[in-house]
């Protein structure tokens, strides 16, 4: 026997609590399904930013040759590991399509708008919710120890400010002003305000806390292991733990999208870009008061309580959690190069993950093409904490009928 469900939500990232919680704001009864524990994926192990403004999209101008160049470094931050798979290649290739200054720029557009939102959405938050998760909006720092690479730089900072983002541009004095941890090989710095940072497994944690006082029934350890199909409808999810039918589906399983997607003959162009991070306990007087990018190692450094942690690299290998050891210590003698006291930390953990690329760099977001009551949310690459919270927003204005705050068309599957 079937047990109706109002809405069920596949998926217990940020994306998913995130959907979750708006719903049930609206007074709609959500169930949520979750194959391991809430927020143990990509959500967990991330650098934690809330980036916006100097977050360019990854499918740009230029990319492609520098990419060609990393390949040839086994210690680079992006890789790909050659593969005769058609659904691969089919990514690439539509990855190199979206590499032109026409799709850069409207992509970063979007991204703006997606951004902003979300912030506006963060101050609504603490506005009506008790919550903690380590929310800090204090900008970003960029550091670089080359005047080449920072003369390189100096386009990206023109194209930003073309749409009115604010970033400053420092020397090394300047950049210890704001963190006095700089090494005395930093030349030149960019802050970056539009920035915030929070303990990405915390925010899940706290979002899903949110959603069941709502009322929100979380189902962990469920599996999603086909549908049933009447029409143009969903008529059940099947599970791990018996059929649900639903009136809504809401599919916002991260990286795991495309392939429960397939139980739907939908094909979502989404690729698995391994990342790794490693998590320190920091001594006080070397811990770094604001987010920081080491520009020529593209390392990421985000203080986290009493915690440091480094992410990097950006590799599309396929599902493979294999860690690798040289990308480990490509990133752990990264920090030394930039900040003072980095030999004094002690390692708490290493963690790799999955993020859910798709070859524009931009979310999937909105209802299905094929399916009256599905919706999607997926996609959201490196950036799913920055995204989660407007992305839960537009998704509970789509099923409950409201007006969404951005338009969507360009971010339907339909696109590829």
């Amino acid at each position: 026997m079937k047990e109706k469900k109002d809405i069920i939500v596949i998926g217990g990232g940020i994306i998913g609590v995130s959907v979750a919680y708006y719903l049930a704001k609206e007074g709609r009864s959500v169930t949520l399904l979750e194959k391991d524990e809430v927020g143990m994926g990509s959500s967990y192990g991330n650098a934690g930013w809330i980036a916006n403004g100097f977050s360019l999209p990854m499918a740009a101008p230029g990319v492609p040759l520098q990419g060609l160049k990393w390949l040839l470094d086994a210690t680079s931050p992006f890789y790909i590991k050659p593969r005769l798979n058609f659904d691969f290649i089919s990514w690439l290739w539509r990855f190199l399509g979206a590499c032109n200054e026409k799709q850069f720029r409207k992509s970063y557009s979007i991204l703006l708008s997606l951004g902003q939102g979300s912030f506006d959405l963060f101050d609504e938050l603490f506005a009506q919710e008790d919550v903690d998760f380590g929310y800090q909006h204090k900008g970003r720092l960029t550091l670089f120890t080359s005047e080449e690479s920072f003369d390189k730089s100096m386009p990206d900072v023109a194209f930003v400010r073309e749409f009115g983002v604010d970033v400053s541009l420092l020397d090394a004095d300047g950049a210890r002003e704001i963190e006095p941890n700089i090494s005395a090989s930093v030349k030149h710095a960019i802050y970056s305000s539009v920035y915030a940072h929070a303990n990405p497994s915390h925010f899940v944690n706290e979002m899903a806390r949110l959603a069941k006082e709502q009322g929100v029934e979380m189902m962990t350890g469920t599996s999603v292991t086909g549908f049933e199909i009447a029409g143009n409808q969903i008529s059940s999810v099947q599970t791990t733990a018996g059929k649900f039918s639903a009136n809504q589906v809401v599919l916002a399983a991260g990286v795991w999208s495309e392939i429960v997607a397939r139980e739907l003959s939908l094909k979502l162009p989404i690729q698995p870009a391994k990342g790794y991070s490693l998590t320190y306990k920091c001594p006080p007087e070397f811990l770094p008061k604001i987010p920081i990018s080491l520009a020529e190692r593209k390392v990421a450094v985000t203080p986290m309580g009493d915690l440091l942690r480094l992410t990097s690299t950006f590799e599309l290998v396929g599902f493979d959690l294999d860690i690798n050891q040289r990308r480990l210590a490509a990133i752990r003698n990264s920090a030394s190069a930039y900040l003072s006291g980095m030999d004094r930390l002690e390692q708490e953990s290493a963690w790799a993950g999955y993020r859910p690329a798709t070859p524009d760099d931009l979310p999937i977001i909105g209802r299905s093409g094929k399916y009256d009551n599905l919706v999607l949310a997926t996609g959201h690459g490196t950036l799913g904490i920055t995204y989660g919270l407007i992305t839960g927003k537009l998704v509970s204005q789509i099923i409950t009928g409201e007006e969404p705050a951005i338009d969507l068309t360009p971010l339907q599957a339909e696109r590829f």
